[in-house]
């Protein structure tokens, strides 16, 4: 017999309604349903939005599993035996990953890490074509391959490739750029600036897309080490157009004390766009050493001009027993700074070679540099092949015309009176070379070195 009202609770234990609908709503839309056996059907609202079966929980093409934002250290999606390890939600259309809570790279705010995520070329100092020291260096010079210096101070630096670990306990590469103050500016004036920068080629940047309102947020990150603890700054210049810059304030936290540094800055959306496919200068990264009045600005915005730091800049070449350490720099899409990317030696070399190319004789012999032709008693013309294609036709220089010989068959060789680049292109160049009347016409010769470890022969097309 039917029970009018509620089972007791004895029946309840044992109730069975063989695949009927079970209403637990007012309006009847809400339910659950067994009728198709080792299958549970959930209704909400007159729809079949969830389903269970064996070991399985579907959610309907149209319904949605929403989890909790979470944190770095409890990530929302996880597993029971690791719950510091997942993936969780830090912002707005962006989704995080996790791992022993620390975060590892996110996907929305920051493209998926890849192969060339870092716009800066040679971040972690390791290619040094030029050489490992630069004494007293010129203002506009080069030292570490793409890495140039820029100054009006009348403060000097010695700059290395340091080697010693400095970074090593944060886990940073072991080479790093060491700048040595050795002669002090005690007193900044309105014009002193001295800074350490490197300009980015403009198709190599373009994808920030400037110049409208989906300008994209840029992440610079890099260890550093400062004589002086607190506020510093660095600058991003934007070179399409008139030229705008943005100066950002960082904080070191302790003096003498090696710190992964990292500083996010919005899209230009108000200048001009980076072109496409232009081998000109596209944005630079600049980090001051100190800088007056008239080459500074105020932090934490975009504005008109090529500002070299911020106006809270301290003077870090105020005493020459003040070092300063940089290492492992990184220009990066998104709003989250991530691992730098440590590439092979050869990527890289390939990378700088672009810009800059130097051959230098081995200690062991003279080494050949190319073969030609004699096409005059007292000229010869060789062709150069570059090994990367370079940004534009270089510019050469040498170490002296003297130091270089022209080989000839069965005979001493020709010291050059005169070495020229001829015909120079991006990817070749033919090198015309003179001598005194030593040479056959039509012969086949050989520019080599004349002695010496310290010849050389450059190829630039720096920006």
């Amino acid at each position: 017999m039917p029970y009018i009202g509620t089972p007791p609770a004895s029946e309840l234990a044992n109730l069975d309604i063989n695949g009927q609908k079970l209403i637990i709503d007012a309006d009847a839309d809400t339910s659950i349903t067994a009728d198709t056996d080792d299958q549970i059907d959930i209704e909400i609202a007159g729809a079949d939005d969830f389903q269970f079966t064996a070991n399985t929980f579907t959610a309907a093409a149209s319904s949605v599993i929403a989890l909790d934002d979470g944190a770095v250290a409890t990530p929302s999606l996880t597993t029971t035996g690791d719950l510091n390890t997942g993936v969780y939600f830090p912002a707005a259309d962006t989704v995080g990953v996790t791992a022993g809570g620390t975060e590892q790279f996110r996907f929305g705010s920051n493209p998926i890490p890849g192969a060339s995520k870092n716009m800066i070329i040679n971040g972690n100092m390791a290619v040094a074509q030029r050489g490992t020291t630069f004494a007293a260096i010129a203002s506009e010079a080069f030292c570490l391959d793409r890495w140039e210096t820029r100054y009006t101070s009348a403060g000097r630096v010695t700059i290395t490739q340091d080697t010693s670990g400095v970074f090593a306990g944060l886990g940073g590469s072991v080479t790093a750029m060491k700048i040595d103050c050795t002669t002090a500016e005690s007193s900044v004036a309105d014009a002193d600036f001295f800074v350490i920068r490197q300009m980015i080629e403009s198709q190599n940047c373009s994808y920030v897309n400037y110049g409208n309102a989906a300008a994209k947020t840029v992440t610079i990150s890099f260890n550093f080490q400062s004589p002086k603890s607190g506020t510093h700054t660095l600058t991003l210049f934007n070179n399409a157009s008139t030229g705008r810059s943005y100066a950002a304030p960082f904080t070191v936290d302790s003096a003498d004390t090696p710190q992964r540094i990292s500083v996010t800055i919005a899209g230009d959306t108000a200048g001009g766009a980076i072109g496409q496919g232009l081998t000109t200068e596209g944005l630079r990264l600049t980090i001051p050493l100190l800088c007056g009045a008239n080459n500074s600005k105020s932090t934490g915005s975009w504005g008109n001009g090529g500002a070299e730091a911020g106006s809270s800049t301290p003077n870090l070449l105020d005493n020459t027993a003040n070092n300063i350490y940089i290492g492992d720099v990184m220009v990066e899409i998104g709003s989250v700074s991530t691992d730098f990317p440590h590439e092979d030696y050869g990527t890289t070399l390939a990378k700088c070679q672009r810009y800059f190319w130097k051959i230098v004789n081995s200690p062991e012999a003279d080494n050949i540099i190319a073969q030609g032709r004699a096409n005059t008693t007292s000229a010869a013309v060789f062709t150069l092949s570059f090994p990367q294609t370079m940004r534009a036709s270089p510019t050469m220089a040498d170490s002296n015309d003297a130091d270089f010989q022209v080989n000839r068959p069965a005979a001493s060789s020709a010291v050059l009176s005169g070495l020229a680049a001829i015909h120079i292109q991006d990817s070749f160049t033919s090198l015309q070379c003179t001598t005194a009347t030593e040479l056959t016409a039509g012969h086949a010769v050989e520019l080599r070195f004349d002695g010496g470890s310290t010849r050389f022969m450059s190829f630039s097309a720096e920006l």
